[in-house]
């Protein structure tokens, strides 16, 4: 007999739809690794200049690393939260869950062509509006959900629903500051990409430890 409390309403079964977004952020977290962090060569080397070289380009490489690992890994949080105060997934879910996994595919790719990029204001702006699409994207999701009584969990309250609204909306914001910024020549640059998503992602830990 099946339990009626399980999620397994809707045209998708959450349960099997979760599962879905779990191999999702694990594939990008592995373009992750396989962009940022520089594997040893086969060949053997006793040139002291190659392995200096490559031990650096392994510390400043990590910097882009954690950098795009916390940042996916705040997304991937933020998503099963809504996830997780869903009654059962409707249509319109689906095919927003799905444009916003498509968009975190692009995160580290988007990262990649910025960092290798002689002129990265293009692929700056690339990953900015990479970040952009997949806060808005969770951000409708986010309103589909509580804006609907049947969707919406009973026991979600609305400082709850407030609190995580202003969580995913910080970093559309930052991302369309992000744009302005590097979209100029001349102030392109002024604010390091990494400081300027630290904001985001600092209010983000500051204001989930409130629920």
């Amino acid at each position: 007999m099946k339990n009626p409390k399980l999620p397994c309403k809707g045209p998708v079964p959450q349960d099997m739809l979760e599962i879905l977004m779990n191999g999702i952020f694990a594939f990008a977290m592995t373009l992750i690794v396989k962009n940022n962090i520089p594997l040893p060569s086969g060949n053997v080397s006793e040139d002291i200049y190659f392995f200096i070289e490559f031990f650096l380009s392994i510390f400043f490489d990590g910097f882009s690393f954690i950098f795009t690992f916390i940042l996916l890994a705040i997304f991937y949080i933020l998503a099963f939260e809504i996830m997780r105060h869903c009654v059962f997934i409707d249509r319109f879910c689906v095919y927003l869950i799905f444009g916003f996994l498509l968009t975190i595919i692009f995160i580290p790719l988007s990262s990649l062509l910025w960092s290798i990029s002689d002129v990265p204001i293009p692929y700056g702006i690339l990953f900015h509006a990479n970040i952009l699409i997949s806060g808005l994207i969770l951000l409708c999701l986010w309103v589909h959900i509580f804006k609907l009584p049947g969707i919406i969990r009973k026991s979600t309250t609305k400082e709850y629903i407030n609190n995580l609204s202003f969580r995913i909306s910080v970093f559309p914001l930052t991302a369309l500051v992000g744009i302005l910024i590097d979209g100029n020549e001349i102030s392109f640059g002024i604010v390091p990409i990494i400081i300027l998503y630290l904001v985001p992602i600092v209010m983000c830990v500051r204001y989930a430890r409130d629920f």
